[in-house]
């Protein structure tokens, strides 16, 4: 028999992960590219483009965060 409540949670858990890794993935590209068009200008932003990378980062770490939890093996479940 199905446990539809622990079914509706986890559908719930992986839209909600994949709306916050599609958002931060292309927030960040969206930070280059104006980066880049600035570098172009002549007027290029450091901080702009430690921030695009800090974004990929916990991008990142967010689907790796994901993998882990999938993956029994590695988190001895």
């Amino acid at each position: 028999m199905i446990e539809w409540s622990s079914f509706v949670i986890v559908a719930a858990a992986t839209w909600i992960s994949a709306i916050i890794v599609i958002t931060l993935f292309s927030s960040a590209v969206r930070m280059r590219a104006v980066h880049l068009d600035r570098v172009e200008e002549g007027r290029g932003n450091s901080l702009l483009k430690a921030g695009y990378w800090a974004v990929f980062s916990i991008c990142g770490l967010v689907v790796l965060l994901g993998v882990y939890l999938i993956v029994p093996a590695l988190h001895g479940a």
